[in-house]
């Protein structure tokens, strides 16, 4: 009881605080167009939170020596905005003179996250709408198996408890805005049109089938109703869900009718093409769709060449097209079938090694680090889980973007197997962590692929 008293004061004290900072800052500026974002983080996993509108950094916040932080928001816009620490994020609804806190663990991210103070009606009603849209993708796994009428009537009944869940709560907080709505709706709807979009290739899988189910044309009527370019939910999760349901369904059926000749990503940028006009969205799909489709070994040669056309002809975002050019050309350095060349990096203790001596003789996979720091934590998760899994293979860490001291300070791996060299190396020359598969002849297996590759673990199981 004594820990909630003193929880209970600390946060109310921490919310007054706020109250205070607006009540000065409309009185030194004689306006209310601002918002204020703040609260307290438990177990950080970082010092800093990050705060997104549509994401774009707006600001940032340090945490304090209690773990709480504060934002102030200046010309503000209504809309939904992001919050990031770690590597994890959530969305939150603001308005303008919002005060709006948080509270939450990172051990539990969104499950244990609760809003308090102005406008934390609204996005409590929306992280629990997240929550039951998370167990609701679980829940719908058994559903695929149905036929396309039944899956309609579940659909239905969900879709009927959702919209009546929301009533209720509009009947308690009725001051709700135009914009609000229609992110909720969307909250609540989307997550569901793309089940239906998934549902013919679930449906096959559920029930162990070659054939393409016959649907009835109604069961898509829903899309009359879609906008893919509403630039009001431009980057809203459930919408950008949707939308890659929606292009990958096009894809997917694009290639029965072709007898499965093309790539289903290679497709889905075409898709993208056809039926996207807003150029930042189409430019993220042109920008999947070549990064699949140039690292997987499974991709033929034609459509490659095809992916490489549609995304150098229609992208108009420079940054990614400098990116893929210079992954087309590092590519190119590490031919596969010839041997590595050796290099002589330094091990954790300062001492050169000859990179060829230490994987002599060993199924080996290096592992470039990612250029960006902030995607370390990931990394070496991801590192660690296959090290583990796969002890016969030798996994090995490289870097040449890092000064030594740095390089030091974010080893989370086993340091025996961690190199770092200064000299520029062509090959290392890429900034996302790439992996080179090489066998017990030293030679190169597979030149251009990636842990979290979704065929990763298949392909190392190919190294000879």
């Amino acid at each position: 009881m004594a820990r909630k008293l003193l929880s209970f004061f600390s946060t109310n004290l921490f919310t007054l605080s706020i109250v205070t900072l607006i009540i000065v800052s409309c009185k030194d500026k004689g306006t209310n167009d601002v918002a204020y974002f703040g609260g307290q983080i438990i177990n950080p996993k970082s010092d800093k939170v990050y705060f997104y509108y549509k994401d774009q950094l707006l600001d940032s916040s340090k945490l304090s020596i209690n773990d709480k932080f504060l934002i102030k928001l200046k010309k503000f816009t209504n809309g939904f905005y992001k919050f990031k620490h770690g590597n994890e994020f959530q969305y939150v609804y603001m308005e303008s003179n919002d005060s709006l806190l948080i509270r939450l663990n990172t051990w539990d991210f969104d499950e244990s996250l609760v809003f308090s103070g102005k406008g934390a009606e609204r996005n409590n009603f929306l992280i629990n709408l997240f929550l039951v849209n998370q167990k609701e993708d679980r829940d719908f796994n058994k559903y695929y198996k149905l036929s396309d009428s039944l899956f309609q009537l579940k659909f239905d009944s969900i879709l009927m408890l959702k919209n009546l869940l929301y009533s209720q709560f509009k009947s308690e907080v009725p001051e709700s805005s135009i914009l609000f709505d229609k992110l909720v709706n969307t909250a609540i709807n989307y997550p569901l049109y793309k089940k239906k979009e998934i549902y013919p290739h679930n449906h096959m899988k559920s029930i162990g089938s070659n054939e393409h189910p016959n649907i009835n044309p109604r069961f898509f009527k829903f899309r009359k109703n879609i906008d893919l370019d509403d630039k009001d939910l431009t980057g809203f999760y459930p919408h950008q869900s949707y939308v890659r349901a929606y292009l990958h369904h096009l894809a997917y059926e694009k290639q029965v009718l072709d007898s499965f000749k093309s790539d289903i990503d290679v497709n889905m940028m075409q898709a993208a093409l056809e039926n996207i006009k807003t150029e930042s969205v189409k430019n993220n799909f042109l920008y999947m769709g070549i990064w699949y489709a140039l690292l997987n070994e499974d991709t033929p040669i034609v459509e490659k060449e095809r992916a490489v056309r549609l995304f150098f002809d229609h992208s108009t975002d420079k940054k990614s097209v400098a990116e893929i050019s210079n992954l087309i050309e590092v590519s190119k350095k590490l031919a596969k079938g010839y041997k590595l060349p050796n290099i002589s990096p330094n091990n954790f203790n300062g001492e050169a090694i000859q990179l060829n001596t230490i994987i002599k003789n060993k199924k080996t996979v290096i592992c470039t680090w990612p250029s960006n720091s902030s995607e370390m934590e990931n990394f070496s998760k991801r590192f660690n889980y296959l090290e583990k899994k796969y002890p016969e293979y030798h996994f090995i860490g490289l870097t040449s973007v890092y000064m030594e001291a740095e390089w030091r300070s974010l080893i989370k791996l086993n340091k025996d197997n961690q190199y770092r060299i200064d000299e520029g190396i062509d090959w290392l020359d890429i900034n996302f962590p790439r992996a080179i598969l090489i066998d017990k002849e030293g030679r190169i297996q597979n030149n251009m692929t990636h842990l979290s590759n979704r065929s990763f673990e298949k392909q190392i199981k190919q190294i000879k």
